[in-house]
């Protein structure tokens, strides 16, 4: 079972990416968490009233966790689609975070744009470059439009 990372708004284009992996590698089980990248206040007030599950559940729609769920059915190569935030400014935070997370490589959606969630939202891409995991770029397919067949006799 292969533990991949993919960062996340929370929001229904991130999800494009999957289909477009379990293509580019068939066969593969994977374990996907969607995450967002938090940095942490300097005040001990914002650090004593951190934000938990509560507060979390607030960030993420109903409708994307059920395209989740809706994902996890069609495609048989994705056993878990779990989402989370990272809490930490540091490398070496990050690399704990990915230790606990079993992460084996990070797939970077082609068109993720990251946009703040929260005021403490950050840019995950500093931590994914230095990392030193795999950092696979991954453009989801766009259907082609079907030439409509305007004059039919």
């Amino acid at each position: 079972m292969t533990h991949i990372l993919i960062p996340s708004n929370f929001k229904e284009d991130t999800l494009g990416c999957l289909r477009e992996v379990t293509q580019t590698f068939p066969g593969l089980q994977v374990n996907v968490t969607l995450f967002h990248a938090m940095g942490l206040s300097g005040s001990i007030t914002d650090l004593l009233m951190l934000p938990r599950e509560g507060q979390e559940k607030k960030l993420v729609s109903r409708h994307f966790l059920q395209e989740c769920a809706q994902l996890k059915q069609e495609l048989d190569e994705i056993a878990s689609v779990q989402h989370c935030f990272f809490y930490g400014t540091t490398m070496a935070a990050f690399r704990n975070f990915l230790k606990a997370n079993k992460t084996e490589f990070i797939v970077w959606p082609a068109n993720y744009k990251h946009e703040a969630i929260d005021r403490l939202s950050q840019n995950p891409l500093p931590f994914l470059e230095k990392c030193g995991l795999p950092l696979i770029s991954v453009s989801p397919r766009v259907p082609q439009p079907q030439p409509a067949m305007a004059h039919l006799l």
